[in-house]
């Protein structure tokens, strides 16, 4: 979407005026701002992060060129802090490059003192190979460290995570490593800050595809890492689980994260709240028909019922009460609810469309919960459907009727 529609009212659909970014949403819960500051370009893939001191974290990639907005070349990363709604900084965290330079697929996570850890996968000198980079950002917008997360720069490596220690320095990385000619495996690195390393590991045993990982942290700093697993190579996928401590090893065992077996399990998404509870949301198509599921965890690892939502491409978050909130697109429109431990959802937040028209294309939702179930939520924008998208973030709702 372009800068030009930013204006008092965005006609919906059915030509009903309802609020822009920038005041309240329709149902008066969602406040929804534009996290790029220039909308140039077409700015996409956003990823949000959110601690109980009123911090919020969006990173995006930002293709500043002016055509061919579904190509990714000359993306780069940004990131925007704010603390309780107001901006702290919006900056720029990769570096261009040479040739066909591309640095996408950001992700974030935030400490309770608002120190950010971002990581990206980056192709800086355009060879086509891509490394994972790790940076580490403080409250005035100061890169404070850089890392790569990954040992071997062999192959490729793409679809980074990142989960943080909400109170230290450490953090965690996950990531898709693929060989030339070999199946995507799924890798962990362990910093015990960003100038300290402290493992690297396979999440998995050797054989299959494994792919698309995703990790949660909770305040014990054990990384709880989720990824789609086909171990026996039958071409069918199952969502896998497994925790490690801040050494490395093994704090639970694999898993998995589905109930339900048959058909396709995939695109896992994890997250952790301070206890070191977490939930974990995947598409499935077990009962013949494409949907979300989601499932709750408690840090040892019991697990709650399958629940059924609709939709694609779901995120999830969790509050300090395993409260869990589920954003997922369905029919290019982005939705939300919440939902209990024990997958009922009397007081938790109904199902609803969060953005604040439905012309065009809202997609690539985002979502980040606090330990009291403030939700932030993020989505990909082109309600004039010229392919040119922005990020908007939405702030305010909670996941209570309470």
């Amino acid at each position: 979407m372009r800068s030009t529609l930013i204006a008092t009212a965005i006609a919906t659909a059915t030509g009903i005026a309802v609020a822009v970014p920038g005041v309240a949403a329709a149902d008066g819960q969602i406040t929804w701002t534009t996290a790029n500051s220039t909308a140039t370009g077409d700015q996409d893939g956003a990823a949000v992060a959110v601690a109980r001191t009123g911090y919020t974290a969006v990173v995006w990639e930002d293709d500043r060129d002016s055509t061919n907005p579904t190509d990714p070349l000359h993306s780069d990363v940004f990131l925007r802090l704010y603390r309780d709604g107001v901006s702290l900084y919006e900056k720029k965290l990769s570096a261009g490059g040479t040739g066909n330079w591309t640095h996408v697929e950001p992700d974030v996570a935030l400490r309770e003192d608002g120190t950010a850890v971002v990581v990206f996968a980056t192709d800086g000198d355009g060879n086509g190979a891509f490394q994972i980079a790790v940076r580490t950002v403080n409250t005035a917008g100061t890169v404070t460290g850089s890392a790569t997360a990954n040992a071997n720069s062999a192959g490729q490596q793409t679809v980074p995570a990142v989960a943080a220690d909400p109170e230290g320095p450490g953090f965690a990385v996950a990531f898709q490593d693929q060989q030339t000619g070999a199946a995507p495996t799924v890798r962990l690195s362990g910093f015990a800050s960003i100038t300290a390393k402290t493992y690297e590991v396979a999440v998995h045993a050797a054989g299959g595809t494994h792919r698309r990982p995703d990790v949660a942290m909770g305040a014990a700093g054990n990384a709880i890492v989720v990824w789609d697993e086909d171990g026996d190579g039958n071409g069918f996928f199952n969502i896998a689980r497994k925790v490690f401590t801040p050494s490395g090893g093994v704090k639970l065992a694999q898993a998995s994260a589905n109930a339900n077996g048959g058909g396709q399990q995939r695109n896992a998404t994890v997250a952790a709240n301070f206890n070191g509870d977490f939930a974990v949301a995947w598409e499935t198509d077990h009962t013949g028909v494409a949907q979300t599921a989601a499932r709750s965890f408690t840090a040892t690892g019991t697990a709650g019922p399958e629940t059924p939502l609709p939709g694609k491409d779901p995120q999830v978050g969790i509050d300090d009460q395993r409260a869990v909130f589920v954003a997922w697109e369905d029919a290019a429109d982005v939705h939300g609810q919440g939902i209990n431990p024990d997958g009922t959802t009397t007081g938790r937040q109904p199902r609803l469309l969060v953005h604040p028209t439905t012309a065009g294309s809202q997609t690539q939702p985002a979502a980040g919960v606090d330990a009291w179930g403030r939700v932030v939520l993020a989505f990909t924008d082109d309600n004039d459907g010229n392919g040119f998208d922005q990020v908007y973030l939405g702030t305010g709702l909670v996941n209570s009727t309470w």
